[in-house]
């Protein structure tokens, strides 16, 4: 596995939103090139009343994790809140989660290493 270096910290950025905006986040991804991360689907994975909590149900769920520099971060995942209308009129999530504690191990296995 190639291993890519970053010059500063990353964090990875989760996001949760119905499977029907696969594509498009898939393209949006694409576009503001944050494509190095992983995609992938969920169905059926929290306890009803968890998910009616955070407005899930039992749809099937696009679910992506994207490793971007801490610098950016908060502005990413405000700009791709906004773009699944998480704020608006659709039910999802976006989390920031912080990578600079990970194991060099996991850090290994990602293919990734700082400067």
């Amino acid at each position: 596995m190639r291993k890519i270096r970053y010059a500063e910290t990353v964090s990875v950025i989760v996001s949760i939103c119905d499977d029907e905006k696969t594509e498009e986040l898939d393209q949006y991804l694409t576009k503001k090139r944050l494509k190095n991360g992983l995609m992938f689907i969920g169905k059926g994975t929290a306890e009803s009343d968890i998910a009616d909590i955070f407005g899930f149900g039992l749809s099937d769920k696009a679910i992506s994790a994207i490793l971007v520099p801490d610098s950016k971060k908060d502005k990413i995942a405000k700009d791709l809140a906004d773009f699944l209308g998480i704020e608006k009129d659709s039910y999802g999530l976006v989390m920031i989660l912080d990578a600079s504690s990970a194991s060099t191990v996991v850090m290994d296995m990602l293919g990734i290493s700082y400067r």
